[in-house]
């Protein structure tokens, strides 16, 4: 079995404000506004956003 490698937010100061932590708060609106036309995927949680800067490990689509 292959080890999965862990790969932790690039930005925690500004990781309150990502769509992982978004979502867990139930903040749904909020997560719908930013993910609309998502250009980005996160790397660990497979959120989509429409800018980076709301992911902890973004990549573009």
């Amino acid at each position: 079995m292959k080890d999965r490698t862990y790969n932790p937010c690039g930005k925690p100061q500004q990781h309150r404000e990502h769509l992982c932590m978004l979502m867990e708060e139930g903040k749904t609106e909020e997560v719908r506004k930013r993910s609309s036309q998502p250009a980005y995927v996160c790397r660990n949680c497979r959120a989509q956003a429409n800018e980076a800067e709301d992911l902890c490990n973004p990549q573009s689509i």
